[in-house]
């Protein structure tokens, strides 16, 4: 986290973080109210409040335009931005209620969360801290992906599409909305390792532009990835309450279409960037065993047919992937943990 490869990722980072702000601040002072119509809720009083708010972190971009164009001198800024991040969701929580619900939660996703690994792996470069956790960046991401799959086995299955019946997925999600959430978060947990294990993976290869390009493939689809985790965790448990016998009448259709952006999303979108991210990263690795390569060939390819499945809402091809991406990507990932060096 050191060198000129990392320092040219958080460069491209900060100044995508300035452009978020400053895009933010702008969309908030003249369009105020137009968050509060894409979330379907009541207008403010004094939305004046909101333009302000959209200033304060408008005023943030130009912070994070300044650490990337001296990061040397950015810490301050940064370690600021972060605070700010997390303090963010914190009071987002503290405040849900009838009048501000859970959906809402979908703002922090994007002010806050995306932002948190590279402004903290940012903070931690240079440490001794720092040099003991590099190590364990494979390790990390095989086993939050194993943690995933365990997740997925015994709290995210019935409310999936495996199961054919939206009425029972939805019953389900409202009754066990605790265990949905732990189960998403799990994936959460998976999708930030996945990037950092990329960037480990990246510093390891003598060609930065195309390692570069591989961790930018992968972190574009971590947005994607918890896009559509925090939709399952936020909206799919708000749209499956009224199941349970709440004074709103039940929506299927609004239901299955927010359950296909999940898909489309995740299972979509966030992993055809991984996969060709990875792909790119194992052009360019030249000292990968035969059967280590072709463990990764079948990653690719099944991620390809991954992707398939979920543009074209196949349930059944998308639990045939899963049953081989995710044993070979795990297998592989743990291998480069045993034998990392310089590739």
């Amino acid at each position: 986290m050191t060198g000129s490869f990392s320092t040219q990722l958080f460069r491209i980072v900060f100044t995508l973080a300035g452009c978020y702000n400053l895009g933010f601040g702008l969309w908030a002072g003249f369009r105020p109210l137009q968050f509060f119509e894409i979330f379907g809720i009541a207008y403010p009083r004094y939305p004046a409040i909101w333009s302000c708010l959209g200033m304060v972190v408008g005023i943030y971009g130009l912070l994070y335009w300044y650490a990337a164009w001296k990061p040397e001198y950015g810490r301050p800024m940064i370690a600021i931005g972060l605070l700010g991040k997390v303090l963010g969701p914190i009071g987002m929580m503290l405040s849900f209620s009838d009048e501000w619900p859970h959906r809402l939660g979908m703002l922090t996703l994007y002010n806050d969360v995306i932002w948190w690994l590279p402004f903290l792996l940012f903070l931690l470069r240079g440490t001794t801290l720092a040099t003991r956790l590099v190590p364990w960046a494979p390790w990390c991401c095989a086993g939050f992906h194993l943690l995933g799959l365990a997740a997925m086995g015994l709290f995210l299955r019935p409310g999936m599409l495996i199961e054919p019946d939206p009425f029972q997925r939805a019953t389900y999600i409202a009754q066990h909305s605790t265990l949905w959430a732990v189960g998403w978060g799990a994936w959460m947990l998976a999708a930030v390792s996945l990037v950092a294990f990329y960037v480990w993976w990246g510093s390891r290869l003598a060609a930065p532009y195309a390692a570069t390009v591989g961790v930018l493939l992968a972190a574009l689809g971590s947005v994607f990835d918890l896009s559509g985790e925090f939709i399952s965790v936020l909206v799919l448990v708000e749209r499956s309450l009224p199941v349970l016998g709440t004074s709103t009448a039940w929506d299927p259709a609004g239901f299955v279409f927010y359950e296909r952006i999940v898909t489309l999303l995740t299972a979509g979108a966030a992993n055809l960037l991984y996969t060709l991210g990875g792909f790119v990263l194992m052009l360019w690795t030249v000292s990968l065993p035969r059967q280590v390569r072709w463990a990764m060939w079948g990653t690719w390819l099944s991620g390809l047919g991954m992707t398939f499945a979920a543009v074209f809402n196949q349930a059944d091809g998308l639990t045939a992937t899963t049953a081989v991406l995710f044993p070979l990507f795990i297998a592989w990932t743990v291998w480069m943990g045993r034998h990392g060096r310089r590739m």
